[in-house]
């Protein structure tokens, strides 16, 4: 049974969170969102920290949100503000266990006036590193830019301000590619049962969609590193695509794109389109 207990504060954070159960799912420990020193400067210069302020909060509880939803995580702790490549969150964790952090680099917020429309385009970019909470070796580290734009015919009445409508669908989408590199890490992408030529792969509608382009690959295989000693997995050889016919919440199926044997545990790579 894994548990967490509450200690004192620990410098720089207020961390309080009773004794729970995993119940044999991985613990994650989500970071508060932060911002870069520079960014930071930037958006109070610009009188835009307000703006800043929701972004971060937003993203925080769409990514909690996710991952508790998700079934496949316990949410160990939240808000953490300290540097969670340093031991001492007064946490017990395990090599079963994730800690994932966002930091903001850019936010970018562009209107252009065509005429009798207004164009507006949100941009958010930052990087989002996940650490086995024991032994703090980075396990994925992601650079993420998510876009947002919007156009408005400016009459009479109506206003081109948008940002309200905007924010809450670039947030969303930021988190929803956070949790993405979590769930590659922790549960990579897999072929869960290939019958009669259909693929059943171990991701919802929340990860593909119909009419995705998959690829499947062979068995992986682990080699060492004869400089480090490192046991690197490297992906098996690729068999072919598959095409997403149907998803539902926590599983996709596909179709073949020809033919080829389909390994059950085979792994899947989504193709961008």
């Amino acid at each position: 049974m894994k548990k967490i207990f509450l200690v004192a504060a620990v410098a720089a954070c207020a961390l309080t969170v009773s004794a729970q159960e995993t119940k044999g799912r991985p613990g994650v420990v989500v970071t508060k969102a932060e911002t870069t020193k520079a960014l930071a400067d930037d958006m109070v210069k610009r009188g835009m920290k307000p703006t800043m302020d929701r972004i971060t909060e937003a993203v925080d509880s769409h990514l909690e949100a996710a991952i508790a939803g998700s079934r496949k995580f316990t949410v160990l702790a939240r808000g953490i503000t300290q540097d969670v490549s340093r031991r001492g969150t007064g946490i017990e964790l395990t090599a079963n266990d994730y800690t994932i952090t966002i930091k903001f680099d850019s936010y970018l917020d562009n209107e252009e006036k065509l005429q009798n429309f207004v164009k507006r385009r949100l941009q958010l970019s930052g990087q989002v590193t996940i650490v086995n909470a024991e032994t703090w070796e980075v396990l994925d580290m992601s650079n993420i830019q998510i876009e947002e734009t919007d156009t408005v015919q400016v009459t009479a009445g109506v206003n081109a301000n948008r940002l309200d409508a905007m924010l809450p669908a670039l947030t969303r989408k930021f988190a929803a590619d956070s949790f993405e590199r979590l769930m590659g890490v922790a549960f990579p992408m897999k072929v869960l049962d290939a019958e009669d030529g259909v693929i059943t792969i171990n991701r919802g509608e929340e990860f593909l969609s119909d009419g995705d382009k998959v690829e499947v690959f062979g068995a992986s295989r682990t080699i060492t590193d004869p400089d480090t000693g490192e046991k690197i997995k490297i992906k098996g050889k690729s068999l072919g695509t598959a095409t997403i016919t149907s998803t539902e919440p926590n599983y996709s199926q596909a179709k073949a794109d020809g033919a080829f044997t389909v390994p059950t545990g085979a792994e899947i790579r989504k193709l961008q389109k």
